[in-house]
């Protein structure tokens, strides 16, 4: 599934945590990493510009080691410029399957989960993202990751409103049960008091369901909730660090709001799961 992972670097602590649980990764069929640093432009001498980017290369080469140990190919490389278009642009070169991006943010100003660079990522990529949940204001880097793995969750939440892009986000939700996992949960929000609407989604998500369970998933939950999508989203699991989310980046209901909008970024913000998003194809 995730053979070529791109892993988005920002060289610190937890960042660098973050690799040493890399190894996971192995539970969802990666072979191969590829640690990725963008280093700003700066003003300072070029020698010193050298000298800091050698540096940088020689700390993600004691990373690559530790991968390496491991069994993995590992490729390091570190560019200069805008980050997210550097990054989203060394995934499509290189045919990377996944990027993966320790999401935070350091004040109340900037996004509260989402970063700039992370969400900037989310928003130009033809490539799925895997967003990682990182608090900064632990001492600790372990505990900075907020999470227990980056292997196999135990449960898998896909929201939907049953978009184009929905229906492909859920062929990846079909893809991880050959790895296991052992229970699903199907979630639709609809407008209180649309009882037409929650009809329909009952029909849409019970053949969902069965399609889960002829491919061999043991438990599927269905959930159908009235409300403020973003919320529900969170209720159902997003909050839980031993979930992952799947979803997509667009849609025609209450994803393009959620994922990609001003007002209701706070399921991707306050998700403690990490969270793969599937985007549209351009």
């Amino acid at each position: 599934m995730f053979e070529k992972v791109l892993v988005a670097m920002d060289l610190t602590p937890a960042s660098e945590a973050l690799v040493a649980k890399l190894p996971e990764f192995a539970d969802f069929g990666t072979r191969e990493f590829h640690l990725l640093h963008v280093a700003r432009p700066v003003a300072y001498p070029v020698s010193a510009s050298l000298s800091a980017i050698d540096g940088i290369r020689e700390r993600l080469g004691i990373l690559r080691q530790t991968l390496e140990e491991k069994g993995f190919s590992v490729e390091v490389s570190v560019a200069t410029g805008a980050p997210a278009p550097k990054i989203c642009e060394y995934a499509e070169d290189r045919g990377i399957d996944a990027i993966l991006v320790g999401s935070r943010s350091r004040n109340r100003v900037q996004e509260a989960f989402v970063g700039s660079v992370a969400w900037e990522i989310v928003r130009r990529t033809r490539v799925p993202v895997i967003l990682q949940r990182i608090e900064p204001s632990r001492p600790d880097p372990e505990a900075a990751l907020n999470v227990r793995g980056t292997g196999l969750p135990n449960r898998i939440l896909h929201p939907t409103d049953f978009s184009d892009l929905a229906e492909r986000a859920f062929h990846w939700v079909e893809s991880m049960v050959e790895f296991g996992i052992p229970a699903f949960t199907l979630l639709h929000v609809h407008p209180v008091g649309d009882e037409v609407a929650r009809s329909e989604a009952k029909i849409l998500l019970e053949a969902r369901a069965e399609r889960l369970k002829r491919n061999g998933a043991n438990e599927v939950e269905v959930r159908i909730r009235g409300g403020e999508p973003a919320e529900e989203i969170l209720n159902a699991g997003a909050r839980d660090p031993d979930q992952l989310v799947i979803m997509g980046t667009h849609g025609r209901g209450f994803l393009p709001e959620i994922v990609l909008g001003s007002a209701s970024r706070q399921v991707v913000r306050q998700a403690v799961a990490r969270v793969l998003l599937i985007p549209a194809v351009q």
